[in-house]
């Protein structure tokens, strides 16, 4: 049963989703995770992110040249921080969305999401409007 939805969330990322660019890395997945987690944190740059990183599976430059390219197709936003050296990271409104969306696929009932990254998801954001 377990492998089955796991199964069913990994081929619900199709290749020309947002997530798709992250989740053919677990590095990258990380980093989609710890930047949804630590959204509006002005305290963490991009090279602190790149420490925090568990998983390993690229070199620090791909992972800072790869933050660079999500920066600029704008699936990364760079925020406001104390320190002018320091850029802060968040997620797009749109990549959010998607990552919510995965994880109420995943989780079933949609609760993980909300209860874990405190942002709702498109089906609570619609539902409010």
């Amino acid at each position: 049963m377990w492998v089955e939805k796991e199964l069913r969330a990994t081929q619900s990322i199709r290749p020309k989703d947002k997530l798709s660019r992250f989740y053919r890395s677990q590095t990258r997945w990380e980093l989609l995770l710890l930047v949804a987690a630590n959204s509006g944190n002005e305290e963490i740059g991009i090279w602190n992110y790149i420490d925090m990183l568990g998983t390993r599976t690229e070199s620090q430059m791909t992972v800072y040249n790869f933050i660079k390219d999500r920066i600029e197709d704008g699936s990364f936003v760079l925020l406001p921080s104390l320190k002018k050296s320091r850029k802060a990271l968040g997620l797009s409104a749109e990549l959010q969305i998607a990552l919510n969306d995965y994880l109420e696929r995943r989780y079933a009932d949609g609760s993980f999401a909300e209860e874990h990254t405190g942002t709702p998801s498109s089906k609570q954001v619609n539902q409010a409007t």
